[in-house]
């Protein structure tokens, strides 16, 4: 089981992709995970592996989703008695199959380094390539004419600005820094793409006459809203290499917690306060159902039990939640 857990996770970082792994670290029998016990759970909420099943599969795949949105670390204790004590990184579930053990989990968020990519050949752009792929980001940079001589710390350098060869724009940044040079086709080149982050080096001014552009060029409002120009946290830099660590530290701010700094212009906190509908997501919710007893997700392609309820299927997890939702349906369904 370790070594073909091993292969899958090899397998999803070089996918690029995110994704948690959990183990069961603490145990009080008979429940069936065992302390060592390992799983990994991907943003779709499939799980490879074993932790335990009923419940207890479906409170990790719960928490596994959102320890990965938060890149936090997170232990789960599921128990009879339950508990309140909650945190950022700890959080108590009562254990509502029958065989009534205690496990506690430990859940970590597995997120591939980003990918930079940079758009022009500016003293900025160079600065930035410099200092990202110190960072250990993975560099590519896109400019009329540019060569792996004037960016000798890129990992790929193409001469014209074209996205199509990027399959996926998970975890993906990109910085457009032409300076006067194709700066409206590069940026709406940009905002096409799925990239969560967007960023055009600009004054206020020329930033405005980049979204009227935007607009004309039929980008549609609300990922306009998403651009971040101008870009990089506000520290007074003057130099074009204190641009570019400004740059740099709001990209791994934005990384790192998940949403880009308090410095960030008002638009863009509204932006990034927008849920987003993203194929992982949608995938979640076609697979799974969220038990109505204890909130959790069950595979609907693997559920404990199916009990229709007014012409409705409901899915359940274990014994327990089927026994308490029989008693009482309308008391976990409302219309």
């Amino acid at each position: 089981m370790f070594n073909e857990l091993s292969l899958q996770i090899e397998k999803h970082l070089a996918q690029g992709q995110d994704f948690a792994i959990a183990q069961v670290i603490d145990r009080i029998a008979p429940s069936s995970g065992k302390v060592g016990d390992k799983a990994l759970i991907l943003e779709t909420g499939e799980l490879i592996g074993w932790i335990g099943g009923g419940c207890v599969r479906g409170i990790v795949i719960k928490e596994a989703i959102d320890v990965i949105k938060t890149k936090r670390y997170r232990r789960v204790r599921i128990s009879p008695e339950g508990g309140t004590r909650e945190s950022a990184n700890y959080k108590e579930y009562v254990m509502s199959c029958q065989s009534k053990g205690t496990l506690e989990v430990m859940i970590e968020p597995v997120i591939p380094q980003p990918e930079l990519i940079v758009v022009g050949k500016s003293n900025i752009a160079r600065r930035l390539v410099q200092m990202a792929a110190t960072a250990d980001f993975k560099v590519s940079v896109m400019a009329t004419d540019a060569d792996a001589y004037t960016f000798p710390n890129a990992n790929t350098v193409f001469d014209t600005v074209d996205f199509s060869s990027f399959k996926s724009f998970t975890n993906t940044y990109i910085i457009v820094t032409t300076q006067g040079e194709d700066d409206q086709l590069s940026v709406k080149k940009a905002m096409k793409t799925s990239a969560g982050y967007v960023g055009f080096v600009a004054s206020k001014k020329k930033s405005e006459e980049i979204r009227i552009y935007l607009e004309q060029g039929m980008i549609p409002a609300d990922r306009i809203a998403q651009l971040r120009s101008p870009v990089g946290l506000d520290i007074n830099a003057k130099l074009a290499s204190e641009v570019a660590i400004s740059i740099l530290a709001e990209v791994i701010d934005h990384f790192r917690n998940g949403y880009a700094s308090e410095n960030m212009p008002v638009y863009n906190k509204r932006a990034a306060a927008v849920e987003e509908t993203t194929p992982a997501a949608d995938k979640f919710a076609e697979d799974y159902y969220i038990n109505p007893v204890c909130q959790v997700p069950v595979s609907k392609k693997n559920p404990k039990h199916i009990v229709m309820y007014e012409g409705e299927k409901v899915y359940f997890c274990c014994d327990g939640c089927k026994v308490s939702f029989e008693k009482e349906p309308s008391a976990y369904i409302q219309e």
